[in-house]
């Protein structure tokens, strides 16, 4: 059977079936059609599938209702459409999660992972010297004791400085702590918004929002953006046409692209919040890998702003702490989110937080970081400098644009079989048509110089077909 044979009989026999209650929307039966097409196999990973203009004349109906009908299969993360090429299955060879997982190839030779941003692991502080100062006291027991969900007071405090370092200005009161940055991102969701609540977010994001707002039955909202992020009226269009709820937003460095969103900006994005009552959910975990921090845009609407201050990117990943700083109305909500999925953060982790920001630590090793990524920054200038890619002087990775016969999952396929994980652009995006095709390459996920360079310039290599 064909695809547009497919097509045609399933969203025929959707309306028909439906005919004598309330009919389905013809866009929703041709989204229903594609995900059905998808899951018997007719329609296989990466297949095309029919334009627009083809689907409208078969079924009779407008190519604006067609291409409704693709957003929503793109929404339901069925497909990928990409302007000047098509619409297509998305690639379901590798998620985001298996990114670097294998460390070998298959012909034995070690991978070379430039898809994860592991924080510079060789820079991590000394997690035995940490041990041994907090064995040292004798007040540590409590550490195991239960304790209130919004962690202990004196790890609220150090919440405030860490926030602080972001530019966002919070108190003892308002300041909760999480398993990490993801710990925050689900407490917070699930308690401000029901299923159904439309999201938006930047049409390139952090991937796990993905997962994460299907498992609470939320709705994305992509909101286009430009070098700086997310366009403040876009953002205001797409509230006053779909009731958007919340806004997810990381305008520090934006991941995957690293935007950098100016101060001007982030008060027209929180004055887009005011006027239509949005919720902010602020996540700027790689803010602190530049030299320049503005304040967040949480801080031009404190009533609404929801910041998470996360340690993993500038410290290390296995510590799992996050601070989640709420506006007084949002703490006993996001407390009892916190108490449903684990009760408390565990207090030793965050102990060992706690010395490390006090005892200037984590000063010191964010500054070897940032030293260490402006050297792989260089780096790749001097190898990918004849393409077309943004970078931040000491960002932890860079957004590669693809010349135009690429497709950014034919990439990364074509990398891994070189031995070199990149994060292709199906993770990162949201809704349906995108301007461009890019990957991510992590500069930080590589063990040494010596590694990387010989990723990178596989990378170059493959760009030159």
């Amino acid at each position: 059977m064909t695809i547009l044979h497919h097509l045609l009989t399933t969203v025929r026999n959707a309306t028909d079936a439906e005919a004598h209650t309330s009919a389905k929307p013809r866009y929703l039966a041709i989204a229903d059609a594609v995900e059905s097409a998808i899951r018997t196999g007719i329609l296989l990973p990466d297949a095309p599938l029919p334009t627009q203009r083809e689907v409208a004349e078969l079924l009779g109906v407008t190519v604006g209702t067609v291409t409704r009908g693709y957003a929503e299969a793109a929404r339901r993360g069925l497909v990928r459409g990409e302007t000047g090429r098509g619409t297509f299955v998305l690639s379901q060879r590798m998620t985001f999660a298996q990114i670097g997982r294998d460390s070998l190839n298959a012909d034995g030779n070690p991978r070379v992972d430039l898809g994860l941003n592991t924080p510079f692991h060789s820079l991590d502080p000394d997690l035995g010297a940490a041990l041994a100062t907090l064995a040292a006291r004798r007040d540590i027991q409590h550490l195991l004791y239960y304790h209130q969900p919004r962690g202990l007071l004196r790890h609220r405090e150090t919440g405030v400085r860490w926030a602080a370092l972001h530019g966002y200005e919070a108190t003892p009161d308002n300041v909760l702590v999480c398993s990490g940055a993801q710990h925050g991102m689900t407490v917070t969701l699930g308690a401000l918004f029901s299923p159904g609540d439309r999201i938006a977010v930047e049409s390139l994001t952090y991937p796990l929002i993905k997962p994460l707002a299907k498992r609470l039955r939320l709705q994305l909202v992509p909101i286009p953006m430009d070098e700086q992020g997310m366009l403040p009226d876009a953002l205001a269009a797409a509230s006053a046409q779909e009731a958007v709820r919340g806004l997810y937003i990381m305008p520090g460095c934006q991941n995957p692209t690293l935007a950098h969103m100016p101060e001007y900006r982030r008060h027209e994005i929180a004055t887009v919040c005011r006027r239509h009552g949005i919720r902010i959910i602020e996540d700027d975990m790689y803010a602190l890998t530049l030299d320049s921090v503005l304040p967040p845009i949480s801080a031009h609407a404190p009533e609404l702003g929801h910041f998470i201050a996360s340690t993993s990117k500038a410290l290390t990943g296995g510590l799992r702490t996050a601070f989640v700083c709420v506006p007084p109305e949002s703490v006993r909500r996001v407390e009892a989110a916190i108490e449903a999925s684990i009760w408390m953060s565990a207090s030793l982790m965050t102990e060992i937080a706690t010395l490390w920001i006090e005892d200037g630590t984590a000063a010191r090793v964010l500054s070897a970081k940032r030293t260490e990524a402006a050297a792989r920054n260089r780096m790749a200038q001097d190898i990918l400098g004849e393409w077309q890619f943004f970078s931040r002087p000491t960002g932890y990775f860079i957004w590669l644009r693809l010349p135009r016969r690429w497709r950014s999952v034919e990439f990364a396929e074509a990398a891994s079989e070189r031995g070199v994980s990149v994060a292709h652009m199906e993770h990162f995006a949201v809704g349906y048509a995108q301007p461009e095709q890019g990957v991510r390459i992590s500069l930080c996920g590589a063990q040494d110089r010596e590694s990387l360079h010989g990723g990178l310039t596989v990378l170059a290599d493959l760009l030159k077909l």
